[in-house]
């Protein structure tokens, strides 16, 4: 019989196995349960939606973004709700229609694409876009609004709703009579920068456009006018003359830096007289104010270095000046603001310096060189002298000979060599060189000192005597010219060729003489030759004879027989170069240029144009000097030409002079006939020209009234 124990034992033993077998069982399971409960927190997908902005304009954009977690996929597809209410891409970039839907309120819908029953949304309200009620412009110096705006100034410009808030917007800037030109820049925030020169027409266009609805849009003009910052920088210029009432020729040349309407520089002067009164080197400051036309004032403070605001009471020198463009401008001598009397009658130019011609030294004056110079002999009387010279940019200038540049033709008396001679320029652009044939009888010793304008273009004075010799000397002034060629004595009868347009101005027997012509060049002959002459106040129109010539050597010096008028000439380049008349008796100078563009028509004189012309202000030998410039506008009809000038009648001034209702008529290839009315006192007068065209933008004018008037020859230049 089995012991009970046993058997309770045994009982305990299984039921201790079965426990431990379901216990193994159950770890298992829990470790499931709970990593079954950790899943159940975090595998459920979810997706949200944001959009900015929230607040779409009509036609503007809001980006959407989609959130997806716990898919394997984050990407969505994007749709709207509703018709005509915008559109949205792959991306979620959502765009708004271009008007308002009847509901304003737009739902973006993103779904998922690994689960599509996935979805969220967000809400957009379309709004109107703010129409734009106005733009103004205003001077950001003053906050006043304005119409116009002068050199490279600026306008402030702003587009505003009705409310006067601003509305964003797009600028743009077109010429206002879509004839193009330069007309400035606008930046994004709507800053209008001036050109330094007016386009042509003058006007502008300035446009905003909403950066909502690109189709709203609103304009206004403005007039760009001419300004102080048309000038600025480093600048060359001459004047030449007579001093009043003694008639003692004058010229002075010299240089300066401008800039606000401020400037400084230095000059030589040399008048005439027993003995001529020569300055050198003297320093000035001065003043300057641009009127919208172009027409100013400028006034130099002589020996000092103190400034010169306009109205000082140290002013020692007044001009009146027209500016062609930031590079050029005409100027002539005048009187004080508060009188109209003048101590000089004179004209001339401002030319901008090459910034490098400081720092250049003697590399300056580089090359073969034709040269213009004129004024007056020692006795007084007219002189011209024109030649050329080979300079090696190292300070020397090299002899003359018959296969060598050098040489020089005073009035009609034939060339003359060059001896070698040495030069130098300072560190402030200002040169000296003295010009000789020689020491021995009947040599000539010429001393100047010059300007470079630049490498090719150099401004010259002679500033004989130098002390202690106190005898009169001649003075002249004027400018050299680099040749345009790559060899040295390389020209030959091609060098002047096709159509030419000459000018020269002088004396002959007391009486002033002034000269245009046009004529075509061939291996040596001219033909189709046209002249006008005004001759102290008697005007003709010299013919050719049928066997006008030309002749070359070649190192450029040239002689030209053309209506019955002899010159000498020295090449610059193809059909350009400088002229001397030796006419029998006459005294004058000028130029050569090829004529490009013709024939002239009423549409070739369209636009804004300056103009400077000097002669005499009576017939024959009573005439006095007399200089004078201004600024007119053509339309390009003939008629309605008009403008402003201002006049020096050998000290006598008038400024202001208005030019009403000008006609002008085409009467040849290259010639026109203008007339000017003049506003002048003490009575009208009608100014009657013919003018020459030596290109669309450059012309040469003459006087063509008879005696008892005067004469008077000088140049056009377009503005804009």
């Amino acid at each position: 019989m089995l012991d009970p124990n046993f058997h309770w034992e045994h009982e305990k033993v299984r039921w201790e196995r079965i426990l431990f077998i379901i216990a193994l069982i159950a770890v298992p399971a829990v470790l499931i349960s709970c990593g079954s409960n950790s899943n159940s927190t975090t595998t459920t997908p979810t997706i949200t939606v944001s959009c900015n902005p929230v607040d779409v304009t009509v036609l503007s954009t809001s980006q959407c973004t989609a959130t997806v977690l716990n898919l394997s996929s984050t990407l969505v597809n994007w749709s709207v709700g509703g018709t005509g209410t915008g559109s949205i891409s792959t991306g979620g970039l959502y765009t708004a229609p271009a008007t308002v839907p009847t509901s304003n309120v737009v739902t973006i819908t993103a779904t998922s694409q690994a689960q599509s029953s996935l979805t969220a949304t967000a809400s957009l309200t379309i709004v109107a876009a703010t129409a734009i009620t106005a733009v103004t412009c205003v001077d950001p110096g003053t906050n006043v609004a304005a119409s116009s705006v002068s050199s490279g100034n600026q306008l402030a410009c702003t587009a505003t709703a009705s409310t006067g808030a601003t509305v964003p917007v797009n600028w743009t800037v077109t010429n206002t009579n879509k004839l193009g030109g330069n007309i400035g820049s606008i930046s994004a925030q709507g800053i209008y920068t001036a050109p330094l020169v007016p386009p042509p027409g003058a006007g502008v266009t300035i446009t905003a456009t909403s950066q909502a609805v690109s189709t709203q849009t609103m304009s206004v003009t403005a007039t760009v006018i001419f300004g102080n910052k048309v000038l600025s920088g480093p600048y060359v210029f001459s004047t030449s003359g007579r001093l009043t009432p003694a008639k003692l020729f004058w010229a002075r040349v010299g240089s300066f830096t401008a800039g606000g309407g401020a400037l400084s520089g230095i000059e030589d002067t040399n008048q005439g007289g027993t003995s001529n009164i020569v300055t050198t080197q003297r320093t000035f400051t001065g003043s300057y104010s641009i009127g919208p036309d172009g027409r100013g004032t400028l006034q130099f403070c002589e020996g000092t270095s103190s400034s010169c605001p306009l109205g000082s009471s140290s002013v020692t020198a007044f001009f009146r000046i027209v500016v062609i463009s930031p590079s050029q401008a005409h100027i002539i001598e005048f009187s004080s603001q508060a009188t109209t009397s003048a101590t000089t009658t004179a004209g001339g130019e401002i030319l901008s310096q090459d910034p490098s011609v400081p720092g250049a030294g003697n590399g300056n004056l580089s090359g073969t060189y034709s040269f213009n110079f004129a004024g007056v002999s020692a006795t007084g009387t007219e002189e011209s002298v024109i030649g050329d010279f080979a300079s090696n940019g190292f300070g020397s200038i090299s002899l003359g000979g018959p296969s060598a540049p050098g040489e020089m033709d005073i009035n009609a008396g034939g060339p003359l060599t060059l001896v070698s001679t040495s030069y130098s320029i300072s560190a402030n652009g200002r040169g000296t060189v003295t010009l000789s044939n020689g020491t021995g009888i009947g040599s000539v010793s010429l001393i100047f000192s010059f300007y470079p304008v630049s490498a090719s273009r150099v401004k010259f004075i002679e500033i004989d005597p130098v002390p202690p010799v106190t005898t009169a000397s001649s003075i002249l002034v004027g400018d050299a010219f680099k040749q345009q060629t790559s060899s040295t004595c390389g020209w030959g009868l091609s060098a002047l060729s096709g159509s030419t347009v000459l000018e020269t101005t002088g004396n002959a027997s007391g009486i002033v003489v002034q000269d245009l012509a046009n004529f075509t060049a061939s291996n040596g002959s001219a033909s189709v030759v046209s002249m006008d002459q005004n001759s102290g106040g008697v005007y003709t129109q010299p013919t050719g004879t049928g066997t006008d010539n030309y002749t070359m050597d070649a190192c450029g010096r040239g002689t030209l027989s053309v209506a019955g008028h002899s010159y000498v000439f020295y090449i610059i380049s193809p059909s350009d170069a400088v002229l001397q008349e030796v006419t029998s008796g006459t005294v004058a100078y000028g130029f050569i240029m090829p004529s490009q563009g013709g024939p002239f028509m009423d549409s070739t004189l369209t636009g804004s144009y300056g103009f400077k012309m000097g002669g005499t202000d009576a017939a024959g030998t009573a005439g006095n000097r007399e200089d004078f410039i201004g600024q007119f506008t053509s339309s390009g009809k003939g008629t309605g030409l008009a403008g402003t000038l201002d006049l020096n009648d050998f000290g006598v001034t008038q400024a202001g002079v208005g030019i009403t209702n000008g006609t002008y008529l085409p009467s040849g290839s290259l010639r026109a006939t203008i007339a000017l009315p003049l506003a002048t006192t003490p009575s009208a007068t009608t100014r009657n020209l013919v003018l020459y065209m030596v290109s669309p933008t450059f012309f040469y004018v003459l006087d063509m009234d008879q005696s008892p008037a005067g004469t008077a020859i000088g140049v056009i230049n377009n503005q804009f």
